[in-house]
């Protein structure tokens, strides 16, 4: 198997892009575009390597400067960025909280090796670093953050206390500071 070089979660997705480009229906020529979700090393060198890039989900700004230098300049980081617009600032803690609680195991040594030490106690620092609260101002500060350090292109993903209902009241609420 080609890029043997890789852990066995990257080899598995190595094998699955191989099958893939491999498959008899085939991809077109020359290869169809396709992003990977990545967020350790390995997995954003195998995005830079297959695909047009990689789509971090919910990581601080410091990992998509790590990103980008992994990816390199032709590659696509297009990073998502948790978010929390809630006028209580008690209540976007405690969501940001539960979201950056929920996020975290995955997570450990990719923060710790972006200087969180104490990822695994949850700190105010790291919720912050994970996912930006306040409000429409404090967003577009953010995605400011994010492309600076190297986002070709910044999602919003909406947190709130009902996830099963679309947030449209923060969608026009970013919609006004965004477009």
């Amino acid at each position: 198997m080609r890029g043997h070089r890789f852990g066995p979660p990257v080899a598995t997705m190595l094998a699955y892009l191989d099958a893939m480009d491999a498959a008899p229906f085939g991809p077109p020529v020359p290869a169809p575009p396709r992003v990977l979700a990545a967020l350790g090393p390995r997995m954003l060198r195998l995005a830079a390597e297959r695909a047009w890039g990689a789509h971090p989900l919910g990581m601080p700004v410091e990992h998509t400067r790590r990103a980008r230098s992994l990816l390199g300049p032709r590659a696509l980081p297009a990073v998502t960025q948790l978010v929390v617009l809630e006028p209580s600032r008690a209540r976007a803690a405690e969501l940001a909280r539960a979201h950056a609680a929920a996020a975290l195991p995955n997570r450990l040594a990719l923060l710790r090796g972006l200087g969180f030490d104490d990822a695994d106690a949850l700190p105010d620092r790291l919720v912050d670093a994970l996912v930006v609260t306040g409000g429409p101002e404090d967003v577009v500060r953010r995605v400011e953050e994010q492309h600076e350090a190297g986002a070709d292109h910044v999602s919003l993903h909406v947190l709130t206390a009902t996830p099963d209902e679309p947030p449209l009241r923060q969608w026009r609420e970013l919609a006004a500071y965004l477009w």
